[in-house]
C-alpha cells in the first residue's frame, strides 16, 4: 500500500503543468545527470541509465514527442509470470506496462507524451516513478511466487 501511495504522490508531480515546450535528448541527460544518475549515450535517440543492476533505456522520439522508459527485468523469463499477474499489473498501472518480448524476456515500459512540454521536475519524477514501477512489479512477482 505504501508503494501505491508513493506512486500516487510522485504522479501528482509528474503530471503538474509543464514549463518547457518539449525536451531534447541532451536536456534529459543533463536533468538526470544533475539528479545523480549515471547517464550514458546509447543511440541517436536513446540514453542508458544504470540503476540497481538494471539498464534503463530512455527513448526520446523528438523534442515534441513521446519519452519512453524501458528495462528488461534480468533473471525473469516469460514462463516465470502468470497471465493473471501480467493482466492485473497492466490493469492497475495505467501509465506503465509489463510484457514478454518475442525472445521470452520480460520488459517494463512507461511512456510520457511531451508534446505539451515537460519541466525538469517532470523528467526527474517520471524517472523516479519508473524506478518505483520496477519495485512494484518485482514485489507483485514475489507475492505470486509465495502464493
Amino acid at each position: 500500500m505504501r508503494v501505491v501511495m508513493t506512486i500516487a504522490a510522485v504522479l501528482m508531480l509528474a503530471f503538474a503543468p509543464a514549463h518547457a515546450a518539449g525536451v531534447s535528448k541532451s536536456e534529459v541527460a543533463k536533468i538526470l545527470s544533475d539528479a545523480g544518475h549515471n547517464v550514458r549515450d546509447y543511440d541517436s535517440d536513446k540514453l542508458r541509465v544504470d540503476v540497481g543492476g538494471y539498464a534503463i533505456i530512455i527513448w526520446i522520439a523528438g523534442a515534441d514527442a513521446d519519452i519512453s522508459y524501458i528495462t528488461w527485468l534480468r533473471g525473469i523469463r516469460g514462463e516465470d509470470i502468470s497471465l493473471e499477474l501480467l493482466n492485473k499489473f497492466n490493469n492497475d498501472v495505467k501509465f506503465g506496462r509489463v510484457y514478454v518480448d518475442r525472445d521470452g524476456d520480460v520488459a517494463l515500459q512507461m511512456d510520457r507524451n511531451s508534446s505539451g512540454g515537460v519541466s525538469s521536475a517532470n523528467i526527474e519524477s517520471d524517472f523516479e516513478v519508473f524506478l518505483l514501477l520496477i519495485s512494484k512489479f518485482l514485489s507483485d512477482l514475489e507475492s505470486q511466487r509465495i502464493a
